[in-house]
């Protein structure tokens, strides 16, 4: 699969390097520090001495939640040394990075869970929209996507007198932000192609180890949900937190 990983060059420019089978060698592409949000990396490399710039710090916060940050000493990991990286010399150090922070994002949910639960249900009811962008972040945080999509069904109000609500899909999709739309044909065919196998519990049905590529069904509070993602693998523990968070929302928290 591809991946992204930057080092942060000062506190000013980035480097940007790609890597997967058919990337070729390069030393990466400089881009700006304000362009840093923007980017959907799995891995990012700092130097030591930034972690004392207490402007550059502030900078750096707004990507924090979203990608995984290690300091290049950890790894010994110089400005000359990460442009020369290729893709095999690259993959462990990604590996390490990457799930290392989706475990820490593991570990903070299971501590969070209860505070989790009344939040989400707050939302349920009367914003079902906010609800599924929560949810959207929390699955990309937890299952470390690179792509993430949700279907789930919702009521679309009459505007006019006389006419009836109707049904229905809504897609929330995106690679580093949640992006919510009313879903299509595709949408619908996916909810009638799953219709008999819905249930309160979160199950993992398809997972394409070597693509990357999974889709996992539940239904809240008799909801019915799909969720589809791409990710860089998928553990026992991934998949218990998940199950626990589902169960847990069939609730009414108070």
């Amino acid at each position: 699969m591809n991946f992204q990983l930057a080092y942060i060059k000062n506190s000013q420019q980035i480097v940007l390097k790609d890597f997967g089978e058919n990337q070729t060698q390069s030393k990466g592409k400089i881009m700006d520090i304000d362009e840093l949000p923007k980017l959907n990396l799995q891995g990012l490399f700092l130097p030591e001495e930034l972690l004392q710039d207490t402007e550059f710090l502030g900078t750096l916060n707004s990507t924090t939640e979203v990608n995984p940050i290690r300091t290049s000493e950890e790894f010994g990991l110089d400005l000359d040394s990460f442009e020369a990286l290729s893709t095999e010399s690259a993959t462990p150090y990604f590996k390490k990075v990457y799930e290392s922070w989706i475990l820490q994002n593991n570990l903070s949910l299971l501590e969070e869970m209860t505070n989790v639960y009344k939040h989400l249900n707050s939302l349920w009811a009367n914003e079902r929209t906010a609800f599924f962008e929560e949810l959207w972040n929390l699955l990309k945080r937890n299952l470390g996507t690179s792509e993430l999509t949700i279907v789930y069904n919702d009521v679309k109000k009459a505007k006019k007198e006389g006419e009836k609500n109707k049904l229905i899909r809504v897609k929330v999709h995106g690679k580093l932000k949640a992006n919510p739309e009313e879903g299509g044909e595709l949408e619908a065919n996916l909810m009638k192609n799953y219709e008999n196998i819905f249930s309160p519990v979160f199950e993992v049905v398809e997972f394409n180890k070597e693509k990357g590529q999974l889709v996992a069904l539940c239904s809240i509070k008799k909801s019915p949900v799909i969720i589809m993602a791409n990710v860089y693998g998928l553990t026992r523990l991934q998949k218990t937190i998940l199950k626990t968070l589902v169960d847990g929302l069939q609730e009414n928290w108070v």
